[in-house]
């Protein structure tokens, strides 16, 4: 074989090996995409009163517990609304008892690692490596009274937190959070939606204890908060709905996310129809009106949820149903009819 003939076979192969790697996974990457939502929401009810009282409880003997939660309630209630304040006798009595708080030992386990592989002396051996999990919750039982003692709400709140790390301390769980209740993905004081490091004891309970916190004050205050989410990755529409939808154009960007062709393995579809959920909630929280946000949440769960259907692996998908059926109730309650006070029985 000749010069030029070697060089064109070589060139063939190296053509062939360049065809045969393929593309890019829809995913959302190493360099994450992040768009901010304005997430405006209604209180779930109307308090008569623009005085309050708090109690926080618990049966616990941890003492500090009840007080921090208190006072840190107490902030983020009077900051949503600055017409509130706090007094003895107050028209409206909020009553919050911690029925339990549990931060386990962390638990270690030894599995393969994604990937690696040890060569040489003992080959295909997959190399091990150990992973932390790391689990705590906190439920509080909220009452809301007012003055006469008739109940205006009452509900149980939970705040969760589910999240592995390996070795190294990054985490290895899927998405953002793993599984975690959606008040960590919150920009609060220019704070990161993302924390890719294992949370001490200290930092564990005051993450739980905001977390039940911020859920109580949804009840009882309009919200406007600032939330990070991540739109997934692909060349092509894609990407050029993610532009769109970086510059605020989320109609534009939901009508690309939908018309594009849906991609051959369903896996690889979730992708897609997360982002038209997205696109969905963003425009929701945009609406003028509330039949509006209705409509487009309403949407969004139906996107959110056929996402974890086609890809149950992608955790991710888990947290943005939470938050948007939280928003949806929200709408919900706004529509329907207020309801009398529930007189208190004696």
């Amino acid at each position: 074989m000749n010069r030029a003939s070697r060089f064109l076979a070589i060139a063939c192969c190296s053509a062939a090996a360049l065809a045969a790697i393929p593309s890019p996974a829809q995913g959302f990457g190493a360099s994450k995409v992040k768009v901010t939502l304005q997430r405006k929401l209604p209180a779930l009810v109307h308090l008569p009163s623009d005085t309050i009282k708090l109690t926080v409880t618990t049966a616990d003997q941890d003492g500090t517990l009840p007080f921090d939660f208190q006072a840190l309630l107490e902030t983020e209630l009077l900051k949503d609304d600055p017409d509130l304040r706090e007094m003895d006798n107050a028209g409206v009595q909020i009553l919050c008892q911690i029925t339990g708080y549990s931060h386990p030992e962390p638990t270690v386990t030894k599995r393969a690692g994604p990937g690696i592989s040890l060569t040489g002396a003992n080959p295909g051996v997959t190399a091990t490596s150990n992973y932390t999990r790391i689990t705590g919750q906190l439920n509080v039982s909220l009452q809301v009274k007012d003055s006469s003692g008739g109940l205006l709400i009452s509900d149980n709140i939970s705040a969760t937190y589910d999240q592995e790390f390996d070795s190294a301390g990054n985490s290895a769980s899927h998405g953002v959070f793993g599984s975690v209740t959606g008040t960590f993905g919150r920009m609060k004081g220019g704070g990161k939606s993302e924390d890719m490091n294992p949370p001490t004891p200290s930092e564990l309970r005051s993450r739980l204890i905001l977390d039940a916190v911020q859920q109580i004050a949804e009840h009882l205050v309009d919200s406007d908060e600032k939330i990070e989410v991540l739109l997934a990755q692909k060349a092509g529409p894609l990407d050029e709905g993610n532009k769109a939808a970086q510059t605020g154009l989320w109609q534009r960007a939901l009508e690309t996310y939908e018309t594009a062709s849906p991609f051959p393995k369903p896996e690889d579809d979730a992708y897609r129809l997360y982002n038209v959920g997205v696109g969905n909630e963003a425009l929701g929280y945009k609406a003028e009106t509330p039949a509006r946000a209705r409509h487009y949440f309403e949407q969004a769960v139906i996107d959110y949820r056929k996402a974890g259907e086609l890809n149950p692996r992608e955790k991710y998908f888990i947290e943005p149903v939470n938050r948007i059926q939280l928003a949806l109730e929200h709408y919900k309650k706004l529509a329907a009819p207020p309801a009398a006070p529930k007189k208190a029985t004696k």
